[in-house]
């Protein structure tokens, strides 16, 4: 140890409590800054895990169960032996055996059968009353089965079962033995019966599944292929060869759950941005604490504190402030981040939101960022302290140290505002670390709503909508759901297309499989082998055989785009001609590069296994509300009118799109009419009425989310303003004494405090619109050339907005805390040390 210096933690820690309690405006301000950054923090956090809890939340919902995989085609001793097998941390075995067939139920697919309680518990089908079926003429099924069944929901009430096994149609009269909360617009539907009748009810021997959840939800097909080999069965098989076993990874499993790189270098640059406001505030708090604390400091050397105390003073402090400010901060930045959640939600597929309670990880990670912020920005104000010797101590006024410099005065029309600009001369580094914290929000609040403001309302509606009226399935958009259900159910259609008031009702269809069926040759996709004679390649690489293959009514082919050739919807119909569709672009445009065929051109295609020739009659561009929710194959699809679809492909003999127009003055009748039918056959409706109601919330959400963050930060910048002001008047009551004795008034001096207050919200105003210019015109530019439905504009009126709130506040702060540390006379403030 050095001469004269002292190992007494003990004593410095009392010290440093001393001087925690000696500076109570000081630990109000760094308190309530530290507050800020653990809001700013846990609120991304829980918006993040918020989203993506919520997202795989619902398309568990959608796939109907939590299990990550199944097993379909077991015998009862397969079934059972796998579901207690040691690969699966979860696993219940279910025994389906009869399709519903009440009249009620028709826009459902509803299956009655017997499902192990594991299976219950993890499918949604907690019991809210009664008991599982146990006695042959017991039945459990869900609330919304039973109100559209028109049965009471108690357990007791009789239920007339119909349903059917093959070809026999049966009925039976059932007991309610159980009842679990359902939800409206379901399309599929379990209606379960005890393990005694789904036995009896049987007809074939391997009519059990196993459903279970690995330890891990890593590398899960790799899992379930091996577990299919460990069983003898062959992973690779197709249907109808040897050795296949119908298996599933659950659709909400087979989203990826990594972050995207996008995401992440998003998440990277908000996690910056917060440290980055978090430490100019809480730096410049310590930072100013310890030049009004010099003396002090240099007094302590004196008997024998070292730098490295010195620094412990200050971060002990600051540690001790955390202690009180993260766990409030993390509170409401969780409660801030569960509000602003729907806003988020309202803006993707998956409207329906969860109240999160965040993992412990979250809660800690956010816990240690903020602690990580103080820890860094008391860092450097404690090697300050530490470096502090005694008789720089003795010559420091108000953060400078006494040079021994002089400058001659000149005569000025504005001697207070020299005297400002001079004062916050004084000390460069903290004049710009207050300005640069004021001139954060400004900053991000004009490139969020210069984002906004450059969203073009009616481009974004006329790329939704090409009718007044498109209805579709409620999940047509959600992943999770087997896409061959996304489909409108032809009673819905019939008593759609006899609405009174419609017109020009259009039919989209598509030819689908579900998943099960489908094999590596794409059996649901036609397969072009020819073109004006000569062969294509079987290299996707150059050639891509494989089309989606449409059915169009005469209605909905005419709001196509006619690219090339003539529309006639009567020869089309002959059978012998076809339509080349290509998606057009977000503006519209046809990708004429991706074109491969012209009016004219004969094409050879196997459909389904049939070989025939067909001439394209025509090339035409197509909306998305002529399209599925996917795309497979090449750019342009085979398309046919809907006579010859219907006859290709009897089995789907439901559209995904109807499209109409309402009759003049018929609208608002007519979409009342329709919503009734969408809310009970699971249809969502999207009219401009939608669209522009979509097109509000997604520029609700960013205005919002853009709005409450800048507001965080200006509150951050607010507070280091208050922080500076407040200990500059402290620091300098010596100062403003010598002023008063010379002959400045107080009114004098309440001045030169507002022109200081002034030129930080100028200087910061300043820097706030030149950085929001350049942002608009690179970050901001840039984002929206690469989104359809935005026109760019060049504005700095937020920034404006907010420079004119900070000017405000500047002056507000400056008058109140001249007013509040000036009431002493001369005399007693010459005496104050």
């Amino acid at each position: 140890m050095k001469l004269l210096e002292n190992n007494n933690r003990k004593f410095m820690k009392n010290l440093s409590g001393s001087c925690l309690k000696a500076n109570k405006s000081r630990n109000g301000i760094a308190v309530l800054a530290i507050i800020l950054t653990a809001v700013l923090f846990m609120g991304l956090t829980t918006v993040m895990e918020g989203t993506q809890v919520s997202m795989k939340n619902q398309m568990l919902r959608q796939a109907g169960s939590r299990f990550m995989v199944s097993l379909k085609g077991l015998s009862k001793e397969e079934a059972e032996t796998l579901a207690k097998d040691s690969v699966f941390s979860e696993a219940g075995v279910e025994h389906y055996v009869a399709n519903v067939n009440n009249q009620e139920l028709r826009n459902i697919h509803a299956l009655a059968g017997w499902v192990d309680e594991t299976t219950a518990k993890n499918s949604f089908m907690e019991l809210t009353e009664g008991h599982y079926p146990k006695k042959e003429n017991e039945i459990a099924c869900d609330t919304e089965i039973l109100k559209l069944l028109g049965v009471s929901p108690k357990p007791g009430s009789t239920v007339t079962l119909q349903y059917s096994i093959g070809e026999e149609k049966l009925e039976k009269k059932m007991t309610l033995c159980g009842v679990w909360e359902g939800r409206s617009h379901e399309q599929n539907a379990s209606l379960l019966i005890s393990k005694g009748l789904a036995e009896k009810m049987e007809t074939k021997g391997e009519s059990y599944s196993v459903r279970g959840s690995f330890h891990s939800d890593k590398n899960i097909q790799e899992r379930l292929d091996n577990l299919i080999e460990k069983m003898g069965y062959d992973p690779e098989a197709k249907q109808g060869e040897e050795g296949y076993l119908i298996h599933h990874v659950s659709p909400a499993y087979e989203q990826s759950t990594q972050q995207s790189p996008h995401t992440i270098i998003l998440i990277g640059i908000g996690s910056l941005l917060i440290l980055f406001a978090g430490y100019l505030v809480i730096y410049n708090i310590f930072k100013i604490s310890v030049e009004k604390d010099t003396r002090l400091y240099g007094q302590l050397k004196t008997i024998g504190t070292s730098p490295k105390q010195s620094r412990y003073m200050i971060i002990r402090q600051g540690s001790i402030l955390s202690l009180v400010g993260i766990p409030a901060g993390l509170v409401l930045g969780w409660l801030l981040g569960n509000g602003l959640l729907p806003l988020v939600m309202a803006s993707t597929n998956f409207a329906e939101t969860e109240f999160i309670v965040p993992s412990w990880w979250i809660w800690l990670l956010a816990a240690l960022f903020t602690f990580v912020t103080v820890r860094i920005s008391c860092s450097r104000p404690g090697k300050i302290a530490g470096r502090i010797s005694p008789v720089e101590a003795l010559k420091y006024q108000s953060g400078v140290q006494n040079k021994q410099t002089h400058r001659r005065g000149k005569e000025t029309r504005f001697p207070l505002g020299a005297m400002a600009v001079a004062n916050l001369s004084r000390n460069k580094g903290k004049t710009l670390l207050v300005v640069l914290s004021l001139s954060f929000s400004a900053v991000l609040l004009n490139c969020a709503l210069n984002y906004t403001g450059n969203m073009d309302e009616k481009t974004f509606v006329e790329g939704m909508v090409i009718s007044d009226i498109d209805v579709r399935s409620r999940d047509f958009l959600k992943p999770g759901t087997e896409e061959y259900k996304k489909v409108v159910k032809g009673s819905a259609v019939r008593e759609l297309e006899n609405l009174e008031g419609v017109q020009d009702f259009g039919k989209v269809y598509t030819y689908m499989l579900p998943e099960e069926k489908r094999t590596e040759k794409r059996e649901d996709l036609g397969k072009i082998l020819r073109v004006n004679g000569k062969e294509t390649s079987e290299n996707s690489q150059v050639f891509e055989r494989n089309r989606m293959l449409y059915g169009y009514n005469e209605n909905a082919l005419a709001r196509a785009a006619v690219i090339e050739g003539t529309m006639d919807y009567e020869k089309l119909c002959s059978g012998d001609y076809v339509v080349m569709a290509g998606s057009l672009g977000d503006s519209g445009e046809y990708n004429y590069e991706a074109q491969e065929f012209h009016a004219g051109d004969i094409i050879e295609a196997e459909i389904k296994g049939t070989v025939k020739e067909y001439t394209v009659l025509a090339v035409v561009g197509v909306e998305q509300a002529q399209e599925m929710s996917y795309s497979s194959g090449g750019y342009e699809a085979i398309a046919f009118p809907e006579s010859v679809f219907l006859q290709m492909f009897p089995e789907m003999q439901n559209p995904i799109h109807c499209l109409f127009d309402a009759k003049e003055g018929s609208f608002d009748t007519l979409y009342e009419k329709v919503e009734k039918i969408a809310e009970g056959n699971n249809l969502s409706v999207l009219t401009r009425l939608t669209a522009e109601a979509e097109f509000k919330e997604i520029k609700t959400t960013f205005s919002m989310v853009g709005i409450v963050v800048s507001v965080i930060l200006g509150s951050i910048g607010t507070l280091n303003l208050v922080n500076v002001i407040l200990t500059g008047v402290i620091a300098r009551q010596r100062e403003f004494a010598a002023m008063r004795s010379i002959g400045m008034t107080k009114k004098q001096l309440r001045k030169l405090m507002i022109c200081e207050g002034v030129l930080y919200a100028v200087l910061a105003g300043m820097m706030g619109l030149f950085i929001s210019a350049i942002l608009s015109m690179t970050l901001v530019k840039g984002i929206t050339a690469g989104i359809w439905y935005m026109k760019y504009h060049f504005t700095l009126v937020p920034a404006l907005v907010v420079f004119g709130i900070s000017l405000f506040l500047s002056v507000c702060i400056s008058a109140m805390t001249d007013k509040i540390w000036n009431k002493r006379s001369v005399v007693e403030l010459l005496r104050a040390e």
